[in-house]
């Protein structure tokens, strides 16, 4: 029998009800937010720190892979853990982690101190989106899931685009590119005492799926599942497929925009950060939020129209992506334009992500799920955009006239080859996930109500 959070039947306390629901998106979307801004600080110091170490684009990737690289690993055994024990306790400890290591990023002083507490910080981050993803599952119905999942994850635009406007104002008053490290700890102590304190739902208490629904902390046992049980699911390759090159899309411009706006645009790093911002921040916001309701009214319609719409929009951001990318240094405009149109629809693949893991996943392996998800997203995508980009762009830097124009066009170029293709890439695996997603589904019901 699965063991519950609360006291049994028996004590003279009454259960505590689980917390509301709209408490719990606010306050995750508020760690949600502490995630973001703090993963986009060194790609917006990168210039100062690129040159403190004495890095080449290749190095700078693989700072910026060895953090993704770690929590794409990380994120796997803690998905697993969060389908055992309280998903609260995961996220909250996981951000009480990561912000300390953050902390630690503006203290130490050698290339490989810093290295270590961005490898810290993945660890800490890896716990936060398996389980928070679990949690709000179980607290919207599958209708609802999208716009609940959307208004959490406007955590990434809204985080990054603080990352963006503050980051390099902060570094210059501060006369140091390590004090906005030092100051983003603080809030993320906070937040991680009050996501421990929070009361969850059963699992699958949202779910149509009879009086099979588990306790909030089954035995080891019962959840998570294993890989070949979650690997059975088909719908699942094509959504690895799609989020490892959305993945691979999303950190090649968070990791390059800000570096390629200051080398070949010739913008200072404050006026970087506020076009970066716009870029990723303020489409960022208005592609997760009208995202959440579009994907919402396709889920009405079947299982598979949110899948479907998900990839026009996928396809949308390739597009624009690579018209925005070829922009040359006349026309900074074209790149701002067109690029957030392609980042806009680009990020309403996150308001899709999670609702449908969770439309075709078991509620006690969803956690797990979530985590396999993460990791293969972040292995070959995450990871592999940013090395991949600064590798091509040193490969391609050959024959400039100088040292910074060849600097500048080569991350150019290499952006604009391999942005666009990712996107493609996220668009035809969320086609080939379109496929399958309503059997999945079906099959996933029948399961649950098969005693």
């Amino acid at each position: 029998m699965a063991r519950s959070l609360t006291p049994p039947e028996s004590s003279d306390r009454p259960a505590a009800p689980p917390s509301r629901a709209g408490y719990v998106l606010g306050l995750l979307f508020v760690g949600n937010l502490l995630n973001f801004y703090d993963r986009a600080l060194p790609s917006v110091v990168l210039e100062p720190i690129k040159d403190e170490f004495g890095l080449d684009d290749t190095q700078v990737g693989i700072l910026a892979s060895a953090f993704v690289l770690v929590a794409a690993l990380a994120g796997v055994p803690l998905g697993r853990l969060a389908d055992r024990v309280p998903r609260a306790a995961v996220a909250g400890w996981g951000l009480f982690v990561w912000s300390a290591f953050t902390a630690a990023g503006g203290l130490l002083t050698s290339f490989w101190g810093f290295f270590a507490s961005r490898v810290g910080v993945g660890v800490g981050e890896s716990s936060y989106a398996p389980a928070t993803g679990s949690l709000l599952s179980d607290l919207y119905p599958s209708e609802r899931r999208s716009r609940a999942h959307s208004l959490f994850m406007l955590g990434f635009p809204v985080g990054t685009l603080l990352a963006f406007l503050t980051a390099g104002g902060l570094a210059v008053a501060f006369d140091s590119w390590r004090a906005p490290f030092l100051i983003a700890a603080v809030p993320g102590f906070v937040v991680a005492l009050l996501v421990l304190r929070i009361r969850e739902p059963g699992r699958g208490a949202a779910d149509p799926v009879g009086d099979v629904q588990v306790a909030a902390d089954p035995p080891g046992g019962r959840g998570g599942g294993t890989l070949r049980a979650l690997l059975k699911v088909r719908s699942m390759y094509g959504m690895l497929l799609a989020f490892a090159g959305y993945n691979f899309a999303a950190y090649a411009i968070g990791t390059f925009l800000t570096p390629v706006l200051q080398r070949y645009y010739g913008l200072s790093l404050v006026g970087a950060g506020l076009v970066g911002g716009v870029v990723v921040g303020v489409t960022g916001l208005i592609g997760l939020f009208a995202g959440g309701l579009l994907l919402d009214r396709a889920a009405r319609r079947s299982p598979e129209a949110r899948v479907r719409a998900a990839a026009l929009s996928l396809a949308g951001a390739a597009v624009f992506s690579f018209a925005g990318l070829l922009a040359g240094r006349g026309a900074l405009w074209q790149l701002v334009v067109f690029l957030s149109l392609g980042y806009l629809l680009g990020i309403v693949y996150l308001a899709a992500a999670v609702p449908v893991v969770s439309d075709v996943i078991r509620p006690e392996q969803r956690s797990g799920a979530l985590g396999l998800l993460f990791a293969v997203g972040y292995l070959l995508g995450g990871a592999g955009g940013p090395v991949l980009v600064g590798m091509l762009s040193d490969a391609l830097a050959g024959g400039a006239p100088s040292a910074s124009e060849a600097s500048a066009h080569g991350l150019r170029t290499a952006l604009t080859l391999t942005v666009p293709l990712a996107f493609g890439v996220a668009a035809a695996g969320m086609l080939l996930a379109s496929r399958s997603v309503r059997g999945d589904r079906e099959a996933m019901l029948a399961a649950a109500n098969t005693p």
